[in-house]
């Protein structure tokens, strides 16, 4: 069920940023539509995220992590090792510096 909601929400901003970059409000009275679509996209995304995601901190949930670099990649030396410091994810990511 929730998967089908990611996709609604994710769909429905998606249609909301067409039409205002469209600018089809000028030609058909939409009014505040586009708006509308957005907001409520980004309001049942966020309720998705928060009940399908485990994470301790409300913050990791809805994606929003705060990583730390801690090594390099053993393998990859462009690659770097990076934890979040609230909930412990990890991940690796390539840098250019």
């Amino acid at each position: 069920m929730f998967a089908k909601l990611k996709t609604i929400a994710s769909l429905s901003i998606l249609v909301g940023a067409v039409l205002l970059l469209a600018k089809v409000e000028e030609t058909f009275k939409l009014y505040n539509i586009p708006y509308i679509l957005i907001a409520f996209g980004f309001i049942f995304l966020i309720v998705s995220l928060l009940a399908t995601n485990k994470e301790e901190s409300l913050l990791c949930r809805i994606g929003l992590h705060r990583y730390e670099r801690i090594s390099r990649d053993s393998e990859i030396p462009a690659m770097f090792l990076y934890e979040c410091e609230r909930c412990g994810k990890k991940k690796k990511a390539a840098s250019t510096i």
